[in-house]
């Protein structure tokens, strides 16, 4: 299903020094399955992981997707596999302040066009995985830490992706509830592949299926290869990231209410601005008036006469 073919990564610090991030790594990916990629900072765990999840662009080699070549992509093609193939969690949650848990989870879907009910019903069913049922109408910072990144998992899962990428998902949580979201992410990998990115190795060994490491951007262990065959050949899916209208007005008028503040300041500056610039052109337009009275009074009082001389 993914398979990364000797991809290289190279970072141009300046003219003459570059940093090898990744040097021909090349893994292949079963369709379901707890990969762990273990190493020390700076060993290009992250990049490998945005190259997966089409974040980041590879410098050479190539990322296969369902038997198809990423190399020809076009940006809309990176926001299609985005959208409808990758699920991210990240270390920090990335959750939205001011909006609900349900309305978090909801967001994800808004590019793919759902309607609000579909929506609705999509996301508190990935809560209920999540075993967050209770807490959809709170906002982010009435939940612990480990609620927020169930609250994470839950947006990952609610478009129902392939793939789910996790970047040190438990790097901010204690021992306790670490084990809670481990479980989570073993119990998901069932029926679908999660990469997760994490310093743990005592977490990754327990919990995970396969034990990649990294060293300086190279492979120096696999504890569980894949080989493709055949018969996992696929086609990638072209579905089209699309939002409606309405959603878009809907979720920018929502955005507006949650902080009514500054939206009336701005409203208020943006005002005086628009009526500043109403009187500059009124006076501008007065005083040209003005000055063309005049000038057509004094022509008035002093006429030119002009006169025909013959020789």
């Amino acid at each position: 299903m993914l398979k990364l073919f000797n991809i290289k990564k190279d970072y141009n610090l300046n003219e003459k020094d570059v940093v090898h991030a990744l040097k021909e790594v090349s893994i292949n990916f079963r369709e379901s399955e707890f990969v762990s990629i273990l190493g020390p900072s700076g060993c290009g765990k992250t990049t490998l992981l945005n190259i997966v999840g089409g974040l980041d662009n590879y410098t050479d080699g190539d990322l296969i997707i369902n038997n198809k070549s990423t190399k020809k992509f076009k940006d809309s093609d990176w926001d299609s596999y985005r959208n409808h193939k990758i699920g991210f969690v990240f270390q920090s949650y990335n959750l939205i302040s001011h909006q609900s848990v349900l309305a978090n989870v909801e967001l994800a879907l808004t590019l793919s066009g759902v309607s609000k009910k579909e929506r609705r019903k999509r996301a508190i069913e990935a809560l209920e995985e999540v075993g967050l049922h209770d807490q959809i109408y709170k906002r982010p910072n009435q939940l612990s830490g480990g609620q927020m990144q169930r609250v994470a998992i839950a947006r990952a899962l609610v478009n129902n992706p392939d793939i789910i990428l996790a970047d040190e998902p438990t790097g901010a949580l204690d021992s306790k509830t670490s084990v809670q979201i481990m479980n989570i992410l073993k119990n998901i990998s069932k029926d679908k592949l999660i990469i997760m990115v994490t310093h743990n190795e005592e977490l990754a060994e327990s919990y995970s299926t396969r034990v990649i490491k990294l060293l300086d951007g190279s492979i120096i262990s696999d504890s569980n290869p894949y080989e493709e065959s055949e018969e996992d050949k696929g086609n990638l899916s072209n579905s089209k990231t699309s939002m409606s209208f309405l959603t878009a007005l809907s979720l920018s008028f929502n955005n507006l209410l949650t902080k009514k503040g500054r939206t009336i300041l701005t409203s208020f500056a943006g005002s005086i601005g628009i009526i500043g610039i109403a009187l500059i052109l009124s006076l501008s337009s007065g005083v040209n008036n003005y000055i063309d009275k005049v000038e057509e009074d004094a022509l008035s009082s002093y006429p030119l006469m002009v006169e025909k001389k013959y020789h």
